[in-house]
């Protein structure tokens, strides 16, 4: 088994001395859970590239209000990547995964619009997976309210996580409505998978690198309550047909061989590539769940989000 990757211990070191040990599992009270992980995620977003524009946008849809979060780089090129933070469906926020987004954007030269979506357990699936899909109709409703003009055939979706998994979904969900498909998809990490009895998890989950089997088991509970739906594709993507997968333009998968979710992210990648779509698969060994936010101390972290970013960028410019 490979060894943890020397910069990302030494900053998980200094995260255990600030805060003390992660809790062993996710406290009953989601709002704790959340204030939890926004306390220990803030140094990991302090400095990161700046962007020319930065601003939350409160969008109105008949039954609720969403947030999202514009970037755009200096300099910017003609596209636009919708980004879905991690979190397992329950944690995670636009702010969590600030510095993350900023970095993606920076090295693209795309302009990305994060989406602050509900969460589980108050909004459970399709809930996520509805937001951004009413975050596609309101643009293509309002093609210039950026400031830019948005093209929905110059369109690419990337996550992270549970990000990852809505991001995959909804590229698929929006081929199955005949709606224009994301130029690209990139999962960094994704929960793509509902099977918990993997090698990955089986041999990485205990928790020693961070994330574990017992937190993404409540994570999936609380997602998807039904065991049953959770082997649907739009819930758990490594399970899609073939007709699904064909809606998935120039996928890119990264994983982190330490990651209790490292073999749904091999899967995925095995699946495309049986259905004839050319994939693209990078893994990170000595990496674990989470890393790529590490970008401040991590060369690793700064290569996954090089390496996403000059995917996403060679989409647009192929396009």
């Amino acid at each position: 088994m490979s060894a943890l990757d020397p910069e990302i211990q030494t900053a998980l070191a200094l995260d255990l001395q600030r805060f003390g040990p992660a809790p062993a599992h996710l406290p009953g009270d989601p709002a704790a859970a959340r204030a939890e992980q926004e306390r220990r995620r803030a140094p990991w977003n302090v400095g990161g590239p700046q962007m020319a524009i930065q601003r939350d946008i409160v969008i109105t849809l008949p039954d609720r209000t969403l947030t999202v979060r514009l970037y755009v780089p200096k300099l910017p090129a003609d596209g636009l990547v919708l980004y879905l933070h991690g979190g397992g469906w329950v944690i995670g926020s636009l702010e969590t995964h600030d510095r993350l987004t900023r970095a993606l954007a920076a090295a693209s030269g795309l302009a990305f619009l994060a989406i602050g979506y509900r969460k589980a357990p108050e909004h459970p699936y399709p809930a996520a997976l509805e937001d951004t899909l009413d975050v596609c109709d309101w643009l293509a409703a309002n093609p210039d309210i950026l400031g830019f003009p948005v093209r929905m055939d110059r369109l690419a979706v990337a996550g992270d996580s549970a990000g990852a998994t809505i991001a995959v979904a909804a590229a698929m969900a929006l081929g199955a409505t005949s709606k224009p498909v994301p130029i690209a998809v990139a999962s960094i990490y994704g929960a793509l998978d509902s099977d918990l009895d993997t090698v990955s998890y089986l041999m990485r989950g205990d928790g020693r690198y961070g994330l574990s089997r017992a937190n993404m088991g409540l994570y999936w509970s609380l997602y998807c309550a039904d065991p049953a739906r959770r082997r649907d594709a739009l819930v758990a993507p490594a399970r899609a047909p073939a007709n699904y997968l064909a809606y998935l333009k120039r996928p890119f998968l990264l994983a982190a061989g330490l990651d209790p979710l490292r073999d749904d992210s091999r899967r995925m990648r095995d699946l495309l590539l049986a259905a004839g779509i050319d994939t693209a698969y990078v893994e990170f060994p000595c990496a674990n769940h989470g890393f790529a936010h590490l970008s401040s101390v991590s060369a690793a972290a700064r290569s996954a989000i090089a390496a996403t970013a000059s995917h996403l960028r060679t989409a647009f410019d192929a396009q």
